[in-house]
């Protein structure tokens, strides 16, 4: 199971993009330009494939703050509503 401790603090998302997966969940977080500003963006999707290979009405995402507080928010999202979203 993925625990919110196994997350990259924020400075590595300024430069990159964590995925990872959880029983039968797979999830993107990364750094994107938001209307007017830098949002953190979390996307879930069922396994087994990786993101560019799953089709797009397979995938949920959401946007999140790009501070600590919304990787927090992104975190309990992918585990909770996320998982909740693609039925798992």
């Amino acid at each position: 199971m993925v625990e919110r401790a196994d997350l990259f603090h924020l400075p590595f998302y300024k430069k990159e993009a964590f995925t990872g997966s959880d029983r039968g969940l797979r999830f993107w977080i990364g750094k994107t330009e938001g209307n007017e500003e830098t949002v953190l963006r979390a996307i879930v999707w069922p396994e087994p494939f990786a993101l560019k290979h799953t089709p797009d009405e397979q995938k949920v995402s959401k946007d999140f703050a790009f501070s600590e507080e919304g990787l927090d928010g992104a975190y309990e999202w992918i585990m909770s509503e996320g998982r909740s979203a693609l039925n798992l």
